[in-house]
């Protein structure tokens, strides 16, 4: 592994576990709008599954006591049961297509966020619950970006800051259980993925660090428009490599 992978992923995933840890969700996608240009997309992915999922973790235990399962479980039964399958299928799946379907799903969430989500709003209903889940399932197991659905689903649901982020991050803790273990089992998982996620576990625990020292102090609005300005950079590039 090249000093320049190893600076690459650190200050990827430093950056991502602070935009987590703010804002609930985003180490997904900031993370494999540029991971794809250091490692193979299998690698990738179980990289960022990873990392995304430690960080989660860290996130959710530290607001535990907000935790809402009652408004969280129709989406996460739903997305546990359909992101196993497909981890199988995106292991499955040639690099340079899934790097231009992770660009089409980078640019419409991209533009989503910017454009239209102050408009639209989603109720939080059984229904929109597990269509919700659905969405976050399929690009979880296909691109480790589930956050975005689900986050757009809680931000209607949630009657705080705190709720909702914790929610969401521990709805990511279990979800990534399923994630994890089908991408250990198709084999994803190589030496090279440990060795680095063993080396950037100090980036997510200072990033988890920074991120919650601003949660009640950042305009996360502004913060959103930033990071999803961004992803549709990021896609464009994607899209046409």
């Amino acid at each position: 592994m090249s000093s320049y992978i190893f600076a690459g992923a650190f200050a990827v995933s430093l950056l991502g576990s602070v935009v987590q840890a703010v804002c609930g969700f985003g180490y997904g996608p900031l993370n494999m709008s540029l991971l794809p240009y250091l490692l193979p997309y299998a690698q990738a992915v179980a990289l960022a599954g990873l990392c995304g999922s430690t960080t989660a973790v860290m996130v959710a235990v530290s607001g535990w006591r907000y935790v809402n399962w009652r408004k969280v479980w129709p989406c996460t039964v739903t997305s546990v049961i359909l992101s196993g399958f497909f981890v199988w299928l995106s292991a499955r799946a040639a690099d340079r297509l899934m790097l231009h379907l992770l660009g089409g799903v980078l640019i419409a969430l991209g533009v989503y966020s910017l454009f239209f989500s102050d408009r639209i709003r989603i109720r939080p209903t059984l229904r929109n619950g597990v269509i919700a889940g659905a969405i976050s399932g399929v690009t979880s197991g296909l691109f480790a970006v589930g956050g975005p659905p689900m986050a757009l689903y809680l931000i209607g649901v949630a009657d705080s800051n705190d709720e909702y982020r914790s929610t969401l991050n521990a709805h990511f803790c279990v979800n990534s259980l399923m994630t994890t273990f089908m991408r250990w089992r198709t084999g994803v998982f190589t030496a090279q993925t440990m060795r680095l996620y063993a080396l950037l576990l100090a980036a997510l625990l200072i990033g988890t660090w920074i991120g919650g020292k601003i949660f009640h102090r950042l305009d996360q609005k502004k913060l959103r428009k930033v990071v999803y300005g961004y992803l549709i950079v990021s896609g464009l590039l994607l899209f046409t490599k």
